[in-house]
Order: C-alpha cells, then structure tokens, then sequence
C-alpha cells in the first residue's frame, strides 16, 4: 500500500494542504522565499529558501513544475505530488523551520 503524502487544493484565493486529517493553510512572503504552513491560528512550519504560492498555483494547475535554481546540488524540478512529498516530510519531522532543501532529502530518503 502506498503512503498518502497529502493534497493541494490550489484556489488563487488561498493553498491549502490536506494531510493527515489536517487542513494547512501554505502562506508566502513576497520579500523573502520562505513558505509558512499554518494549522488554524498557529504557524507550525516554516520552509526556507522554498516557493511564493502564487507560483505554485500558476505552475501546478497548469500541470507544469516548480523549478529551483540555487546551485548545481539544488537545480531540481518538483511536481505536485513529489511536492507534497516535501510538505508531508516536513511535517512529519517536527520541526518548526526547516529549509525546504533539507525538507526534499527526508522525502528523498524516506524518512517517516
């Protein structure tokens, strides 16, 4: 059986995040690249270094993918579902702040 990772619920008006029966409201700054992923009125992970929502809509729901640039061990490509690999292992580690490179290893390494 495979794991659930979570959906996005990609409205221009506000991503959300769907996982574990948990709805989270993902909130970016326009100043700096950092993903906020809000529970109700608690922020309970910050991504560093991560993706402006707005970005994420216009990629995603065109069927396209999110691409980093930050140097050779970063150019990757994300789609949808190996996104929400990234936020579910986010979550899943605890932690309030993360950058959201660290975040994609435990995904990649399957830390669960």
């Amino acid at each position: 059986m495979e794991k659930d990772f979570g959906s996005l619920n990609l409205s221009p008006d506000e991503v959300t995040y769907a996982y574990k029966g948990e709805t989270y409201r993902l909130w970016s700054h326009p100043y700096e690249p950092c993903l906020y992923l809000w529970r109700g009125d608690e922020c309970v992970c910050t991504l560093h270094n991560a993706y402006n929502t707005e970005d994420l809509v216009k990629a995603f729901s065109a069927g396209t993918t999110v691409k980093t640039n930050f140097g050779k061990d970063y150019d990757k490509e994300y789609n949808e579902a190996c996104f929400c690999r990234v936020l579910s292992a986010a979550l899943d580690s605890g932690r309030e702040n993360m950058d959201f490179f660290y975040a994609a290893k435990l995904a990649k390494d399957g830390f669960r």
